[in-house]
């Protein structure tokens, strides 16, 4: 996880004060940390505090066309893993039950 930090904002700070181990920092206001990050290809932030979260791949059902358009049917296709942007989480117990259903769902809906 990664917070994308802005001191300007309270909920930020407090973010940060109460930081989990082996969660990394971007302080926003910080010309370097900002462009290493992006460098990475990290994810812009629509709002701080956001808290990049990793999401791991899961199948869900989607709808299926054909060459004209016509509704074939549903079916289960791989979401790949990828990295998600919390966007305000109130505190560090709304991140946990997000990655909680994150992983629940990739148990429940394995890639295929």
């Amino acid at each position: 996880m990664i917070l994308l930090h802005h001191p300007e904002v309270e909920l930020s700070r407090t973010l940060l004060a109460t930081l989990p181990e082996g969660c990394g920092c971007v302080d926003w206001t910080s010309a370097t940390q900002r462009e290493e990050y992006m460098a990475l290809g990290g994810l812009s932030p629509s709002a701080f505090p956001s808290v990049i979260v990793d999401v791991p791949a899961y199948a869900e059902d989607r709808p299926q066309f054909g060459p004209d358009g016509e509704f074939l049917g549903m079916a289960a296709v791989t979401v790949p893993a990828h990295q998600e942007a919390l966007r305000l989480p109130a505190s560090w117990a709304a991140v946990a039950s997000f990655t909680a259903s994150a992983a629940a769902r990739a148990l429940l809906r394995p890639a295929v």
